[in-house]
């Protein structure tokens, strides 16, 4: 457990006004309840958020919805309705920030883009999450993270399967939720020093382009053309490789620099293979398979209880259900239990906030608008 940390958490007495829908938002404003803010989650009336209909369900309810909206409250309100705009700017001016997932035509609509609301409260840190950003030909055009992976390149890097789908939201979590929460934090920062706000314009798209700028390095240095090698981690060398074991299992052998792929080689009794660390195309593909053969050998089990002390990155590939179990995650507790689930703690090196449990659609519509009165 972390400890000898203030006992307030960081965003504390801060509110946070979730306008968004489904995952890129909900995270978001998940890390931001996290770190201690106090998060409501503006949804349709008798609908929800779109995100509450995505499987898997447990008990009739997602598990996203679960997840995601731990330490939030929920207020029913149709953002359409004019009668709602009076609510809606109560619950503005109340809020240090406002989150919102609309494409850019359809928040201006409904009059919560950045411009108009920080022309009513310009104190406010507006953040809007979209798919391509609020200007260019792509801001319009509708998309989930599928599309901003492929447009951004991300689909292409993972060779030599470019058809493969990512089971992973790289773009949804990785890149808009991560990317606006530093965001957001860093116009906090900013507004306590000079008092305004600030209207964010956070694209999925381009946070997952920020990622492809290493894989497609050698492009942006004079076109690739002087460019010679490339960085042995993309499964064309042995060194940085995954490998299926005896019992149909696999590690993950990560032993890029010489020093670790030197231990490797004389721990296996292969000292003729340490010169070939960095050779070309197709020695690669050759030693690659050598190594197969050995990995082979000798269970996953048995494979890191070898390796145990020996200095040369391997690791087990776990699942799921490996992961939140493992040894390191346990003594960590990084796994945290609330009421009737678990859920993995946040990374930003915080005691973990208490979090409610996730509200039903509207649960307290009520209470919020009482306080607003």
């Amino acid at each position: 457990m972390i400890a000898s940390l203030p006992s307030m958490a960081f965003l504390d007495g801060l509110r946070v006004l979730d306008l968004t829908r489904l995952l890129p938002g909900a995270f978001a404003t998940l890390m931001l309840a996290e770190l201690g803010a106090d998060v409501i989650k503006v949804e349709q009336p008798g609908v929800g958020d779109p995100m509450r209909q995505l499987p898997p369900f447990v008990h009739g309810r997602s598990v996203y919805d679960l997840l995601l909206n731990r330490g939030k409250r929920s207020v029913a309100l149709d953002l359409r309705d004019p009668d709602s705009q009076p609510v809606l700017e109560a619950l503005l001016a109340q809020s240090d920030v406002v989150v919102e997932s609309f494409r850019p035509g359809t928040a201006r609509r409904l009059g919560v883009s950045g411009p108009q609301v920080r022309a009513r409260h310009p104190r406010l840190v507006h953040a809007a999450i979209t798919g391509y950003g609020q200007t260019g030909p792509y801001a319009e055009r509708p998309g989930h993270d599928l599309n901003y992976v492929a447009v951004s390149g991300v689909l292409s890097v993972d060779r030599p399967h470019p058809t493969h789908l990512p089971r992973m939201f790289m773009a949804d979590v990785g890149g808009g939720a991560m990317s606006a929460v530093i965001a957001i934090l860093a116009a906090l920062v900013s507004r306590a020093r000079t008092g305004e706000g600030a209207a964010l314009d956070i694209s999925m798209h381009e946070a997952a382009l920020y990622w492809v700028m290493l894989p497609g390095a050698s492009v942006l240095i004079d076109d690739g053309a002087n460019a010679t090698g490339e960085l042995p981690t993309f499964g064309e060398h042995a060194c940085y490789n995954v490998y299926e074991t005896r019992d149909g299992r696999q590690v993950a052998l990560g032993a890029l620099e010489d020093k670790f792929w030197t231990t490797f080689c004389r721990a296996i009794g292969r000292d003729d293979l340490v010169a070939r660390h960095l050779t070309a195309s197709p020695d690669q593909a050759a030693l690659t398979s050598e190594v197969r053969d050995v990995f082979r050998s000798r269970t996953q089990a048995e494979w890191l209880a070898f390796f145990e002390g020996h200095d040369v990155c391997l690791s087990p590939v776990n699942s799921p259900k490996d992961a939140f179990e493992d040894p390191h995650v346990v003594a960590r507790e990084t796994v945290i239990r609330a009421t009737g689930l678990r859920a993995v703690r946040s990374p930003f090196g915080l005691p973990p906030v208490t979090l409610r449990d996730a509200p039903t659609a509207g649960q307290d519509t009520d209470e919020i608008r009482r306080s607003l009165t």
